[in-house]
């Protein structure tokens, strides 16, 4: 699972994205999932959440729960989220939203916290003058690379941006939309770790500019940054940088002395995508490329990601989905993901999902250690359920 905040999936087939969880006026899901509990005296919450169990193989334990796991096992989350709005004067309203996960391991214990905190946030809606939060959420640049986010439990690979994780906390957040652009603009001031890599950002920031082309088809393009230490370890540094600096045509031996002296560092990624449709609503395509560069690397990293699905009236869906990550020579990741879903009802729905290994070279440029601990080149599978829940 990539965000997993109520899944990406869901959330889209709910009608709303985490980009607008970010930074929407509108902040509480639809009717369909989630209940407004409270309305009175321009005062509103909304209550909503999932569940979601999958009987999954190792590798797709590792990615979605990041512990080790040497066998096929059953992988259990519970979602809970609220939100608020309240009415401040005429054209101002203060929001609020908060999303906790809780998660069993395969021996049924729970890892780490009872629960883990998706989201958190609160902030003004001016509503045309733009909505300002403070908090934990998405950076603005999930609306360019989140394009692709279709899979239940299936995570990619292509973008930097899902390697170095996903929300992020201390975040101002700021959205406009004006003359039918949508602006989303985000700064993370805490240092913080970057998924399952050693790294850990000083600080970040994302920028994002997206607008629709008749009814279907929208465009977006992002910048993503971050400035980076190596958790006060100089031995992290070796652990991530000493295979890619080899794949610059160092010898090892050198990239070594490299990477140890290397202290600080910083990471861009900018991008675009261009989807078409709904998901979850007929046909929804997107396609996501990106670009980054390491600021001691000599190449940029280039990232194509692909998605397909088609959702047809009976509740069936299928998905399909490609992602490349390539460097100079090297096709760190090439995979193929595919899916089928099924919604017995809007709050339910079964799910079979498939990632392929396509001849990734990802030792080449991670190297083994951190290849299997950034889970990829690897065959995946999950068979699950997951059921939406609101209170009335």
């Amino acid at each position: 699972m990539r965000s997993k905040a109520f899944s990406p999936a869901a959330q889209k087939l709910a009608g709303i994205s985490c980009a607008s969880l970010m930074a929407v006026s509108t902040l509480a899901l639809p009717s369909a999932y989630s209940a407004q509990v409270y309305n009175k005296d321009g005062v509103s919450f909304d209550i909503f959440g999932s569940i979601q169990a999958a009987y999954v193989d190792s590798d797709t334990y590792k990615d979605i729960a990041h512990q080790e796991n040497d066998s096929n096992s059953i992988y259990a989350s519970g979602e809970l989220g609220i939100s608020g709005r309240s009415n401040i004067t005429h054209g101002l309203d203060g929001i609020m939203m908060a999303m906790w996960e809780a998660t069993s391991n395969a021996d049924g214990s729970s890892p780490g916290d009872l629960a883990y905190t998706r989201y958190m946030y609160a902030g003004l809606d001016a509503y045309q003058y733009g909505t300002l939060l403070l908090g934990k959420a998405d950076n603005a640049y999930y609306s360019v690379a989140g394009v692709t986010d279709i899979f239940n439990v299936m995570e990619g690979h292509a973008s930097d941006y899902y390697l170095l994780g996903d929300q992020k906390p201390a975040s101002i957040m700021y959205s406009l939309r004006a003359l039918s652009w949508d602006l989303k603009l985000s700064y993370m001031m805490t240092t913080h770790e970057l998924g399952d890599t050693p790294l850990r950002a000083q600080h970040g920031m994302a920028a994002s500019l997206s607008t629709k082309f008749g009814k279907n088809v929208t465009f977006a393009y992002g910048i993503d940054y971050y400035h980076f230490d190596f958790g006060g370890d100089p031995t992290n540094s070796e652990k991530f940088f000493a295979h890619m600096l080899s794949a610059d045509g160092r010898t090892y031996e050198d990239a070594l002395k490299k990477s140890q002296a290397q202290h600080v560092g910083s990471k861009t990624e900018y991008g675009a995508s261009l989807s078409y449709g709904v998901l979850g609503n007929g046909l929804y395509a997107a396609l996501y490329a990106g670009a980054t560069k390491y600021d001691y690397m000599n190449h940029h990293i280039y990232t194509v990601d692909t998605a397909l699905n088609y959702a047809f009236d009976n509740g069936l869906s299928l998905s399909l989905g490609y992602g490349l990550k390539h460097y100079d020579g090297i096709d760190i990741v090439s995979e193929l993901g595919v899916g089928v879903a099924y919604k017995f009802t809007p709050a339910f729905t079964v799910f079979a999902e498939g990632q392929f290994d396509l001849d990734g070279e990802a030792i080449k440029f991670y190297g083994l250690d951190m290849t299997k601990n950034l889970g990829l080149n690897e065959n995946k599978f999950a068979f699950g359920a997951e059921i939406y829940f609101w209170l009335s």
